[in-house]
């Protein structure tokens, strides 16, 4: 998606908070003023195969301020920063772009809806694992995260149905026995919001922006397992989500008031749909052969403005194979690899940003309206090899060699990484772990005619050391320090540029480094609860220049607050509260005549990123009731997101209208949600 449809697509996101968010000091202001160190659980150990859903993933559905979605729950890690825009989070000072996501071991394109919820019925997650620097070699395509989410295998029982309604989503979920061997599970579920905006907001809304389609979205899930024999098993996954929304944007609209050819009617429309198959096989030594094929197709299209559109097809084919061997009992070995296919077709008119993550914003590098109906091949191949080494009862290795090759690019990438355990004390252990990383570059970058088909791939090298152990029965702890070197950003060029021609160039660094605490205390005596502190510093630097800039989502210091207490047998209370840095922005100094439309004006500003937004704080609780209706379990809960009704700031910027209007600076300032009560009810029969 190029700058002008994302900018869109935020403007849409931004309208639908505001609805229930509150405007705040809107007062003129003056021009003058497997145990690896990196990975961190928020599940107990992997197996292969799984029916129930574990005790930890039932405390993430169960997590105030989610609504009962399980991967809601990374907010709450150390290290994990969801933008106040929304949508992917980023990890541990990489970009939201360098993540990469799995579903039962296959990639997937994305996991997240457009308003922040994931396409997970809660039925589904049977674990789900964070990997926030130095993941193995199995992982590819990723420099700053994995979310590897582990699907529960379905039981084999007479079919049961839930229902399960919230004010923000309803959904049915069915599970049982096919044949003797097989079962399967089958989840669709729908967005309601659209049914709870304010109608006044249907109409109007003084920031210009009219609210036609509140963002609908749906999603579906299915499983289906055959035990073969007791050597052999076959898994098919069906996943797919939508999203939609449409809006009106008048001159009073941000957007429209920066470019007046954006006015009029916006929107955005999202489908992805995917397919899956895995064979394992487990053979007399104690090796297992895994064998699967996915197919994947995502279609997006938006529409805005002066006849504005972009219509693009993702659509990506891969096998991948793994062969796990223990070679003796101190040694397993682990061979895999993957054939990846994508076909991506783009067909547009659009006004060309040539902007990045390392601009303040993208209006002074607006280029000309093109048209491009265009479509490219992408071959990627890897390889990994893994040696597991159990050096003794106290300490293991882990090392890993992957090889990576892609046409498209025409680039080969061998990374090294590796990983070791210490237990250097009975309930403490020594963690470290190194490794390099490469991703295929953000896609509106390498296009040909609208980016620099010759642009490198993003690099990064991670390493972490650390410490973790326990404490008693029922506590556990983890501290660690990362560091992590980022080479081959993207950087747009100004026209001023004597190679502006190349649209993109490779001359971003950047650096992130910190220590993150995370405070663990397992279920006992009715309650459970765990803490989490993070302290980071990342930035970016302009390699031509020598300029170096805080990231834009640098955030200093994170803390999380989890408790549950069960009060009876029926009744569960728990909360969350979080405070955090405000993120990083920049301070606007002045005003100045927009150089595309004259009679517009456009912000100056100080030094990029050098100020912040204020302390962010919120708390959520969640009061959850069991109980039997006509003879089956149900449940009854109550959500409560941002309880003290706080004002967090989330965004500084012009009055468009009245600047405008007076030629004279104004300021106004959004706030995040306000309290907002939620009521949901679990029904199986």
């Amino acid at each position: 998606m190029t700058q002008s449809a994302t900018l869109l697509a935020m403007s849409i996101t931004s309208a639908l908070l505001s609805t229930f968010s509150v405007k705040a000091n809107d007062n003129p202001a003056q021009a003058s003023n497997e145990d690896k160190t990196e990975k961190i659980e928020v599940v107990g150990s992997r197996q292969s195969y799984y029916t129930e859903i574990t005790e930890d993933t039932k405390k993430l559905i169960e997590l105030p301020g989610t609504l009962g979605d399980p991967i809601a729950a990374i907010s709450t890690l150390p290290g994990v920063i969801i933008p106040v825009a929304g949508n992917e989070p980023a990890v541990r000072g990489s970009s939201p772009a360098d993540n990469k996501y799995y579903i039962d071991g296959l990639p997937a394109g994305y996991i997240f809806h457009e308003f922040n919820t994931s396409i997970f019925d809660r039925n589904t997650v049977q674990n789900f694992q964070l990997y926030s620097a130095g993941f193995g070699a199995e992982y590819a395509g990723a420099t700053g995260a994995v979310f590897d989410v582990r699907l529960r295998d379905p039981k084999k029982q007479d079919i049961k149905t839930t229902i399960d309604a919230s004010l923000l989503r309803g959904g049915i979920f069915m599970e049982g026995t096919v044949t003797e061997d097989s079962a399967f599970y089958l989840s669709a579920r729908k967005g309601l919001i659209q049914y709870f905006m304010p109608e006044e907001d249907e109409d109007e809304d003084d920031d210009g922006v009219r609210i036609k389609t509140p963002p609908e979205d749906n999603d579906y899930l299915a499983k289906y397992v055959w035990d073969i024999n007791a050597n052999n098993q076959l898994t098919i996954n069906l996943v797919g989500a939508g999203d939609f929304a449409e809006a009106d944007f008048d001159e009073k609209s941000d957007m429209a008031a920066l470019n007046p050819d954006f006015a009029g009617e916006a929107m955005l429309k999202d489908r992805f749909d995917s397919q899956g198959i895995t064979w394992r096989h487990q053979f007399a030594t104690g090796a297992e052969l895994t064998l699967s094929a996915a197919h994947y197709k995502n279609r997006s299209k938006v529409t805005w403005g002066d006849n504005y559109f972009e219509n693009v097809t993702f659509e990506d084919t891969l096998v991948k194979g793994q062969l796990k061997t223990p070679l003796n009992e101190s040694h397993t070995l682990t061979l895999g690899g993957e054939l990846d296919k994508t076909d991506f077709n783009y067909q547009a008119r659009s006004v060309l940003f040539v902007c990045t993550e390392f601009d303040v914003e993208c209006q002074n590098n607006r280029r000309e309206v093109f048209t491009q109906d265009r479509s490219i091949k992408a071959r990627e191949q890897t390889a990994y090899l893994i040696d597991f080494w159990q050096i003794n009862a106290n300490l293991t290795l882990e090392s890993g060699l992957q090889y990576t090759h892609n046409d498209y690019l025409d680039q080969t990438q061998v990374n090294p990484r590796m990983a070791v355990t210490w237990y250097f004390l009975d309930n403490v252990a020594l963690t470290s772990s190194a490794g390099r990383y490469n991703r295929f570059p953000d896609i509106e970058t390498v296009l040909p005619e609208i980016g620099n088909p010759k642009l490198k791939a993003p690099t990064a090298q991670h390493y972490t050391l650390g410490l973790k152990g326990e404490v008693a029965d029922n506590w556990n702890w983890n501290i660690e320090t990362y560091y992590k070197k980022l080479k081959n950003l993207p950087l747009g060029l100004s026209e001023q540029e004597s190679d502006a021609e190349q649209l993109y160039a490779n001359d971003v660094t950047g650096t992130a480094k910190g220590v993150d605490l995370i405070v663990n205390r397992a279920l006992a005596d009715g309650w459970y609860g765990w803490l989490s502190l993070s302290y980071a510093k990342s930035d970016r630097t302009n390699e031509r220049t020598n300029e170096t800039r805080d990231y834009r989502f640098d955030t200093p210091v994170v803390l999380n607050l989890v408790g549950n207490y069960q009060i009876n047998n029926s009744w569960t209370a728990g909360f969350r509260f979080i405070a955090k840095s405000g993120e990083a922005t920049t301070k606007i100094s002045g005003i100045e005549p927009n150089p595309v439309f004259p009679d517009k004006y456009i912000a100056t500003y100080d030094q990029p990123f050098n100020d912040r937004l204020p302390t962010y704080a919120r708390l959520d609780l969640r009061l959850q009731k069991d109980f039997q209706m006509l003879g089956n379990d149900a449940k009854f809960y109550i959500d409560v997101i941002n309880a003290l009704n706080r004002e967090n700031i989330v965004e500084r910027d012009l009055d468009h209208e009245k600047v405008n209007q007076t030629g004279q600076l104004f300021m106004e300032e959004e706030a995040d949600l306000g309290i907002f009560p939620s009521i949901g009810i679990s029904f199986s029969f």
